[in-house]
Formats: structure tokens, C-alpha cells, sequence
């Protein structure tokens, strides 16, 4: 049943959101910014879940997680299919507007671009919750320590480098820098390479995100650089394809001078962290518990929780963690 709860926003239509960079929530700083709050009255029953990125190896494990939670909480999960497009995204996110959707989980591919339909939701009495990020108009986010992410794995690599290649090392970095959870990931990643290693040199930083763009990417930057012993990523996927592009490009898998890393790693690099070869480290948090927050986060505001965003730790993953199998089972392997 459709909440009838009524919005109390009387602002206009923010653009152009500025976005932070630091962990804080918008949700967090509700009571002084623009966000609104509303009071539940426990009727989630539909959530529109609505995430661009499909053609991410991690969607199935993501999309099995919430079909399982639903089912245990007793609500309905209808899902978009945006391809990663904006206008796709806006055109999906409007056609739901008058639906019997109760809440919206969406990540935004441009939260500026999607202020003013957020703020059309909760003017229609449901909820809005940002995945990966803080927006103007919103009810609650969740998020996974974006900065945090970056810097413990840049202290990582750089005390890998050092020990194992040389303080002036070559490093390339796969950047996001085009959304709030990959400025904060990529910045952290500079900020902890910069501390633990300030010899280090970074050759190059190039804005890449899929498994396909991380191979073009790191083939191409691999001709340039040749003697690249560190590629970090600030998508995880992307990591896989650097990873495929330093095989190809002759690189074993077990060089014991070369290291890959990256943030949200799927399964294709947590089996070759296992195997011991050169995917070495990620950030690491619990997909099951970030995923279940799409059901359980609409239902705690349904409940009248006045603010249940949720930013989950991290935790830095090497070989060497003998919690590392039970990672790779969360991702299906």
C-alpha cells in the first residue's frame, strides 16, 4: 500500500549539488541543510530499487541479496534497467513517479540530475534514499566509507611498493572521479600514497570504470609505461581488467613485482587473491549487509526512524585474511 504520509519541502529544485569531500551524510547534516525528514506510518510495501550499473559483474550478487531480503521482510522489489545511461535513468525514474511504489533506492549516475524527480517522489508522499552518495532532496543514504576505501589501500600499495620494488616505483591510477563515492575513493587513494610513500611515482591517472575500460585503459597506459609495477582502482571491476592487461601483456601472474589493487573487488579478483597471485589487496565490506540496506533502510523510515542511513566500515582484504573464503562464497564462487 502507497504511504500518505505528505512531505514537508518547500524549497525549489537544488542543482548543481556540491559534493563533499568527506564521509559526513547529507542525511547526517539534515537538520541543517536542505534535506527533510519525514514521519513513517509503516506502509512499505513496493520498493523501486534502481541501480544504472547492470552490466557490472556484481549486479546478479547484488539483485539475488535484496530478492532474498524481500522475501524475508515481506515486501516487493521491482528493478530499472538504466544501462548505465542518464537520460535512461530519468526517463525509468519517471515512469515509476506515478506508480504504487512506495520508496526509491537509486544510485544517481548524476545526482545533480536527478534533484528535482527526488523531490517530485517525496512531494508524492515516498521515500527517496540515495545508494553510493548524498543528495539535496533525500530521506536517508547508504554508503560504504568512500574515503576510508581509497586511503588504507594507497597506504597499502605504497608500503608494498617500497618494500618490494623501490621508494621511486610507478604507479598508475584508475580513477571515478565523475560521482561523489569515486571522488572521495579516488582522493583517498592519492592521499594514502602520498603519506606512505611520497617517492612514489604516480605516471598517470585516467578515469576508468568497467572490466572493459580497465583492460583498453591499462593496455594502452602499459605502452607508455612499461615499468608500471602498481595499478590501483577505484572501482574494482576496473581492476579486473587491468589485471587481464598486465597478463596479456606478458606479465605472470605470480610477479613478485607487481601489484593490483582495487575497491569492491568481485570474484574474478578475490579467486586470484586466493591463488596467490598479483591482485594483492582491496577494501572489503560485507555485500550481504550493504545490500540488505535497500529493503531495510525504506522499512526504518516506514517505522518512523528519523534518520537510518547507514555507512558501512571497510576492511583492507590481502591473501593472507582467513576471512577471504567466506568473501569469495558471498560473491557466488
Amino acid at each position: 500500500m502507497r504511504s500518505k504520509r505528505l512531505t514537508t519541502i518547500a524549497s525549489a529544485v537544488v542543482v548543481g549539488l556540491a559534493l563533499a569531500g568527506c564521509s559526513t551524510t547529507a542525511a547526517d547534516d539534515a537538520a541543517g541543510g536542505g534535506s527533510t525528514t519525514a514521519e513513517g506510518d509503516g506502509t512499505v510495501d513496493k520498493i523501486l530499487f534502481d541501480y544504472p550499473f547492470t552490466s557490472l559483474p556484481v549486479y546478479g550478487a547484488i539483485v539475488n541479496i535484496i530478492e532474498q531480503r524481500a522475501a524475508e521482510k515481506g515486501v516487493e522489489v521491482v528493478f530499472t534497467n538504466d544501462e548505465g545511461d542518464l537520460q535512461t535513468q530519468v526517463s525509468q525514474l519517471n515512469s515509476y513517479l506515478t506508480s504504487d511504489v512506495d520508496a526509491v533506492v537509486s544510485f544517481p549516475v548524476d545526482p545533480a540530475s536527478l534533484e528535482g524527480i527526488a523531490q517530485q517522489y517525496r512531494d508524492a508522499g515516498k521515500y527517496w534514499v540515495t545508494y553510493g552518495g548524498d543528495m539535496e532532496n533525500q530521506d536517508a543514504t547508504l554508503q560504504f566509507s568512500f574515503y576510508q576505501s581509497g586511503y588504507d589501500l594507497g597506504v597499502d600499495a605504497a608500503e608494498w611498493a617500497i618494500e618490494n620494488v623501490g621508494p621511486d616505483a610507478e604507479v598508475i591510477l584508475l580513477t571515478e572521479t565523475e560521482r561523489q563515492i569515486g571522488q572521495e575513493r579516488t582522493q583517498g587513494m592519492l592521499d594514502g600514497l602520498a603519506e606512505a610513500g611520497p617517492d612514489l611515482n604516480i605516471v598517470a591517472q585516467q578515469q576508468t570504470v568497467t572490466p572493459d575500460e580497465g583492460l583498453s585503459t591499462t593496455t594502452s597506459l602499459l605502452a607508455q609505461y612499461p615499468n608500471a609495477s602498481v595499478v590501483l582502482a577505484a572501482v574494482g571491476d576496473a581492476a579486473q581488467g587491468a589485471y587481464q592487461a598486465l597478463v596479456a601483456a606478458g606479465r605472470a601472474e605470480d610477479d613478485p613485482q607487481t601489484y593490483v589493487g582495487g575497491l569492491d573487488p568481485n570474484l574474478f579478483l578475490l579467486q586470484q587473491m586466493e591463488a596467490g597471485n598479483f591482485f594483492r589487496a582491496a577494501t572489503y565490506f560485507s555485500l550481504e549487509e550493504l545490500v540488505a540496506n535497500v529493503v531495510d533502510v525504506p522499512l526504518a523510515l516506514a517505522a518512523g526512524e528519523s534518520d537510518p542511513s547507514v555507512d558501512l566500515p571497510v576492511t583492507l582484504v590481502t591473501a593472507d585474511d582467513p576471512n577471504l573464503p567466506d568473501y569469495i562464497a558471498e560473491q557466488g564462487g
